[in-house]
């Protein structure tokens, strides 16, 4: 049986419990209170050495990170699927699940809003976290305006609304955001509350899996665009970059890499064994989710606290995903996941590039 680590309150453990449940699986349910820091215990850590949640165990195979975790299921149990068969309506889901677990989630966590409570005041909190929720938020209203139906990308559950779900849920509760100036947005959360798969996911209480769980654009070196231009913002409303053109328009380096993956899989980008797949989900997504959004907070730090907090705190927080990294990676080959240039690859070594120069890290 599946084993789930996972912790109610957090948004990435959600997303998976909702997986789950639409899938039908049996698992088995294993509590981590982050708030009392039992994701970095000594058993936590046996199962899980990079001590992120949630993380889903599958025998003797581990699998940390909401999509990686996602992935693996939907290959594994193909039925029902979490991804439209359409290229172009799965590559929607993607870009918003990245809007939210790379522009929101990450800027509105439980430590980076301690922090910024600590450092400048509950008010400051409160407008910090408002701000990135409402920017992410009018993001994901321009993208889907077009392929909403019942739900957010049609008349079935996929990918994007096992991302929306606890988003808004978090939104709604526990940031108490103003949701009438986002009409889609707030209808899907009306719709996913009676949705019993969501109902169930939403305190992890009817679980039986095992998951660990919590709850700058080195991006943009992938297509680099003129944000002023006029064509620009008429091809991508959202404003964000990379950008892809192929007819349609395709937005996030993620959603990009994946839609060339499937419509030309001459030259993979993904390995074919299922686990090693895993780990360059878990790779791409620890830098996207974990490192590169919170790359965006040293000048907010240096503007609110000074330039030397500015420096150390990126260095914390692109160290942490660093020591990450090392631990997922060790056990593989030339490059970051075997003998052949994969994703993992691409995102570390964009990474790695960037913060040396200009944060000097070793």
């Amino acid at each position: 049986m599946l084993k789930l680590y996972s912790y109610w309150r957090s948004s990435c453990s959600h997303r998976v419990r909702i997986g789950l449940n639409l899938k039908g699986l049996e698992y088995e349910y294993k509590a981590v209170n982050l708030v009392k820091g039992e994701q970095f215990s000594p058993d936590f850590l046996k199962i899980n050495p990079i001590g992120y949640v949630p993380a889903l165990v599958d025998g003797d195979f581990v699998v940390s990170d909401s999509f990686a975790i996602l992935m693996y299921l939907e290959e594994k149990y193909p039925q029902p699927p979490l991804l439209p068969s359409d290229l172009k309506r799965k590559a929607i889901n993607y870009q918003a699940a990245n809007i939210v677990s790379s522009s929101i989630q990450p800027l509105q966590n439980l430590a980076v809003v301690k922090y910024i409570e600590e450092k400048a005041g509950a008010d400051e909190r409160d407008i910090w976290a408002k701000t990135h929720i409402g920017k992410g938020f009018a993001a994901l209203e321009k993208l889907l305006k077009d392929y909403a139906g019942k739900y957010a990308t049609g008349d079935e559950v996929f990918l994007a609304d096992l991302y929306l779900a606890p988003q808004l849920y978090a939104a709604v509760n526990r940031f108490n955001l103003d949701m009438t100036q986002f009409p889609l947005l707030l209808r899907l959360h009306e719709a996913y509350s009676k949705l019993p798969a969501f109902q169930n996911a939403a305190s992890g209480k009817d679980s039986k899996l095992k998951l660990n769980s919590h709850w700058r654009s080195s991006c943009a070196q992938l297509v680099i665009i003129a944000l002023n231009l006029k064509e620009f913002m008429t091809l991508n409303p959202i404003g964000d970059m990379p950008v892809m053109v192929d007819g349609d328009v395709v937005s996030d380096s993620f959603a990009i890499l994946m839609y060339l993956e499937e419509k030309n899989p001459q030259h993979p980008l993904l390995p074919s064994d299922l686990k090693r797949k895993a780990i360059n989900y878990q790779a791409a997504y620890l830098v996207s989710s974990s490192i590169q959004p919170l790359q965006s907070l040293p000048k907010y730090f240096e503007e609110k606290v000074g330039a030397d907090e500015k420096v150390v705190r990126a260095r914390t927080h692109i160290g942490k995903g660093f020591a990450a990294l090392g631990k997922l990676l060790k056990d593989y080959g030339k490059y970051a996941t075997g003998d052949e240039v994969f994703p993992a690859s691409v995102y570390c070594f964009i990474h790695v590039h960037h913060s040396k120069p200009i944060y000097s890290t070793q």
